[in-house]
């Protein structure tokens, strides 16, 4: 009974032109009884693309494999040929028999005795080839100018005929062309069923004169052929110049094509004929932000929103805008409209993943990372997303395992291998890292984490000077990170440079944001002034390390220090000083890693290469 109601509910909601909420239903009721061929049958009408109708009316043959709906549906798709035509049975030559030679001995009639004359014999025969080759003709420029003026609909229907409805005339010569079935990547249709969420939904159903024109256009649209797509929009376009909708489909042709200043044009002359159309308010925003990836558009977003409250690719625009200038509760408001739209969207459970990654609730990442590959296995952002989360909640290994599977159908995208390299850090694969970063690197030079982590990796293999040859790029790339700036002093240290290693630590003082990191500082920093002879720095920091809250400062490290204090500052004049030796920097102290830049400006070492 609910399964009925809820059938009800798609078709209600299919007579009302709500394609998304009809299909979400019918997932649903798939999802359940995937036998059903009624039910396949209404899918094929919600889904957007060729090789997707293809998918449901394949099904419900398998199904009824004499469902004859679904097979003439395959037949206007493309998918399965028609029975060839009959072909004319071959003029037979017989010799006339004896009996029949007989028979002419009776009366003829006048016909008979026409026939017999070989004169009119053949002229009649030659008559009747040309009646017959003029109809044969005419059936087949008669059947070519149907296909492309008769628009055919598969009526979802469980019944045994198909109702083919003839199109408005066609005002105009179109030249159809015939494209090549192409398989319509990057998922099939099982990945499809399972993600409610698509792009803006075609909603709006103008009645525009050139009817073909638009449709073939659509459909190259749903085939990724934006080329064609753009040829038939525009040949629409002429014979209706005040349809909003043909102006956004153009723009989004040229956009797909790259051709971004032509797209943002379109847009906004859709937007002159209908100021309330939502959909070209967010193709102008995708539009501006192919122009310029830094471009703040979120006054057409919002303007989009504002149009159309339920156009979740708004929202989600907005969401990645925030998570790139790094304002997680922005982003996760707007994630909770996606939510309420489209629940069981993998975009939205990879967004909030990150935006909870940048809030450093790393438990929740996960967690919605996880959501993300459950919900769709097949998108790729899901496994780079579930990669970070995995590594920040200390799973390297799982981490490395999910990210490796996504560089195989992402080789080129250089934060793939810096996850890959971060991974292999972790795990103490310092030689592998090194490989997977100097892939990221030849990728993208810009990418200062991946300098970063092939920095401290050549540390660990005692590369020091190489270590601080990338360090330097990482810290002179991000300006305000004291972590960085940590690690290339401690590398400068393990290279014996110890008046650039001391000039770096106090770049680092002024980085630290609490006493746990001004410890770090002051601990390696009294040794390299130590090893450079700088006994008053030394017995400073030494001062400044024992003055800190105990709660912050490891035993070990005060012990040493309280030693060291008293070597250099003997309580009289006639006690000696015992020499201790300084421990080597074997070990990088507890520090979090701090990537939230500060107004305090850092002089940035500049050691001798």
């Amino acid at each position: 009974m609910a399964e009925q109601r809820m059938f009800q509910e798609a078709l209600d909601a299919i007579k009302q032109g709500e394609r998304l909420r009809a299909r979400d239903l019918l997932t649903r009721l798939l999802r359940t009884d995937s036998s059903k061929v009624e039910y396949w049958l209404w899918m094929s009408t919600v889904v957007d693309t060729r090789n997707e109708k293809i998918y449901c009316l394949e099904s419900a043959l398998k199904a009824d494999p004499g469902n004859q709906t679904a097979l003439r549906g395959l037949i206007i798709l493309g998918a399965r040929k028609t029975d060839p035509p009959a072909k004319p049975a071959p003029i037979i030559r017989r010799k006339w028999s004896d009996d029949v030679e007989k028979s002419l001995e009776q009366p003829k009639s006048i016909w008979q005795s026409i026939w017999q004359s070989p004169i009119l014999r053949w002229i009649g025969l030659l008559c009747l080839s040309v009646i017959v080759i003029s109809l044969l003709v005419l059936g087949i420029l008669g059947i070519r100018k149907g296909n492309e003026a008769l628009f055919i609909r598969v009526t979802p229907f469980p019944t045994s005929t198909s109702n083919v409805t003839p199109s408005p005339k066609v005002t105009r010569t179109l030249v159809v062309r015939s494209p090549t079935p192409t398989y319509i990547g990057p998922t099939p249709l099982w990945m499809f069923l399972t993600q409610t969420y698509t792009p803006v939904p075609v909603y709006i159903n103008t009645p525009h004169p050139v009817v073909e024109a638009y449709r073939i256009a659509l459909r190259a649209y749903g085939r990724g052929d934006y080329n064609q797509m753009l040829d038939f929009i525009q040949q629409a376009k002429q014979a209706d110049p005040n349809a909003v909708d043909l102006y956004y489909y153009l723009g989004e042709a040229y956009r797909l094509l790259g051709k971004y200043d032509e797209a943002v044009k379109a847009y906004a002359d859709g937007l002159k004929i209908n100021p309330a159309f939502g959909p070209a308010y967010l193709g102008r925003a995708r539009a501006m932000l192919g122009q310029n990836p830094g471009a703040n558009v979120t006054a057409d977003l919002e303007k989009a929103i504002q149009a159309d409250p339920d156009l979740a690719d708004a929202y989600l625009e907005l969401a990645t805008y925030f998570i790139k200038i790094k304002d997680p509760t922005s982003a996760l408001l707007n994630l909770m409209e996606v939510e309420r739209i489209f629940p069981q969207s993998p975009i939205l459970y990879v967004l909030r993943g990150q935006a909870y990654l940048l809030t450093g609730d790393n438990a929740s990442a996960l967690v919605n990372a996880q959501q993300a590959f459950e919900l769709d296995k097949t998108y790729l952002p899901a496994y780079i997303t579930l990669a970070r989360a995995l590594l920040v909640n200390d799973q390297p290994s799982e981490a490395a395992y999910y990210a490796e599977i996504y560089l195989r159908y992402e080789p080129q995208d250089a934060d793939g291998w810096i996850m890959v390299g971060r991974s292999r850090l972790l795990n103490k694969a310092y030689q592998q890292a090194v490989e997977a970063l100097d892939k990221a690197i030849f990728l993208n030079d810009e990418a200062w984490e991946a300098y970063y982590y092939r920095g401290k990796a050549q540390l660990a293999l005692g590369q020091a000077q190489l270590a601080v040859n990338d360090l330097v790029v990482a810290v002179q790339r991000t300006t305000s990170n004291f972590q960085y700036t940590f690690d290339l002093a401690e590398a400068l240290c393990k290279a014996k440079r110890y008046t650039d290693a001391f000039r770096t630590f106090n770049s680092a003082e002024q980085l630290a944001g609490d006493d746990d990191e001004r410890a770090a500082v002051y601990y390696y920093r009294a040794q390299v002034a130590e090893e450079a002879g700088n006994l008053l720095e030394a017995k400073d920091d030494w001062a400044r390390l024992l003055a800190l809250p105990e709660a912050v400062t490891p035993e070990e490290w005060r012990e040493y220090a309280q030693q060291r204090w008293d070597s250099l500052h003997p309580p009289t004049a006639t006690v000696t000083s015992t020499t201790t030796k300084v421990p080597t920097l074997t070990s990088t102290p507890t520090v979090t890693p701090s990537f939230t830049p500060t107004s305090q400006s850092m002089a940035t070492p500049t050691p001798t290469r």
